[in-house]
C-alpha cells in the first residue's frame, strides 16, 4: 500500500523479474489498463519505469553499467483483497445475495472488456481467476492483472497462440490443446469461478461424474437453507 500527496491510498505492484517475457507483460498491462474504464475493472493510477547507471570495475577499469529497470504499477487500493481469500467451505460467511452481487459484478466487468470498450477493439483477459478479482470497501469486485491480456480489433474474432500461458484449472480446453484465443476463453474461466462461488470450494473442472456430483451436492445443501 502507498499514499499519494492528497492522502489517497493506492496499491503498488512492484515487478521483480527482468526477463524479456516479463518486460513484454509490463508493457502489455500498461497499454491495456490505460484504455479501460469501468466500475468492475480495477482503476489504473499510473506507473513508474526507471533505469540508472552504476559505477563498477571491469578488468580493473571503472565503467558505468545500466542497472535493471525499476518497474511499478499503481492502482486504486482494494481494502478487502482478492476473491481467492473468500473461497472456502463457508465462503467466509458471504451471504447468497453477496455472492450474487460479486458474480454479477465480474460478469459486468467482463462484458465491458468484450463488448463495450470504447477503443475500437475488445480485450481478452486470459488469466481470469479468483486471485485476479479484487474487492473494494463495499465488496464490489474489480477485474485486475492484465499482463496476459490480448487486444483484438473489431474485425477479429479469434487467434492462435504459439505458447500457452495462464493458470491451470481456469484455462479453456481449446486454448490449452489448440492454442485458440477468443472471448470464450474468458467465459470458461468465469464458469469455473461461478462454480467455486456457489459451492465455496476450489473444485477443479475435470468433467467427470465425480466432479459433477461434488458440485451438485453442496449446491443442493446450500439451497435447502434458503427461504424464497
Amino acid at each position: 500500500m502507498g499514499m499519494l500527496s492528497n492522502g489517497e491510498r493506492i496499491a503498488v505492484k512492484y515487478l521483480l523479474s527482468t526477463t524479456q517475457c516479463h518486460e513484454k507483460q509490463f508493457k502489455n498491462e500498461v497499454d491495456n489498463l490505460m484504455k479501460v474504464r469501468h466500475k468492475n475493472v480495477v482503476q489504473f493510477r499510473g506507473y513508474c519505469y526507471e533505469t540508472s547507471l552504476k559505477c563498477m570495475k571491469y578488468n580493473g577499469v571503472n565503467i558505468f553499467a545500466e542497472k535493471s529497470p525499476e518497474r511499478l504499477l499503481c492502482f486504486e487500493y482494494m481494502a478487502n483483497g482478492s476473491l481467492d481469500n473468500y473461497i472456502s467451505e463457508e465462503l467466509c460467511g458471504l451471504a447468497w445475495h453477496q455472492r450474487y452481487k460479486i458474480i454479477k459484478g465480474i460478469c459486468c466487468g467482463l462484458y465491458y472488456l468484450h463488448d463495450e470498450c470504447q477503443i475500437n477493439s475488445f480485450v481478452i483477459h486470459l488469466d481470469l481467476k479468483p486471485e485476479n478479482i479484487l474487492l473494494d470497501d463495499n465488496m464490489v469486485p474489480k477485474i485486475a492483472d492484465f499482463g496476459l491480456a490480448k487486444l483484438f480489433d473489431d474485425n477479429k474474432t479469434h487467434t492462435c497462440a504459439t505458447s500457452r500461458v495462464g493458470s491451470m484449472g481456469y484455462m479453456a480446453p481449446e486454448y490449452i490443446f489448440e492454442g485458440i484465443i477468443s472471448p470464450m476463453a474468458d467465459i470458461y474461466s468465469l464458469g469455473v469461478i461461478i462454480v467455486q462461488m456457489i459451492t465455496g470450494r476450489k473444485l477443479g473442472p475435470s468433467g467427470t461424474e465425480a466432479f459433477c456430483s461434488d458440485f451438485v451436492g453442496p449446491v443442493r445443501n446450500f439451497m435447502s437453507d434458503i427461504k424464497i
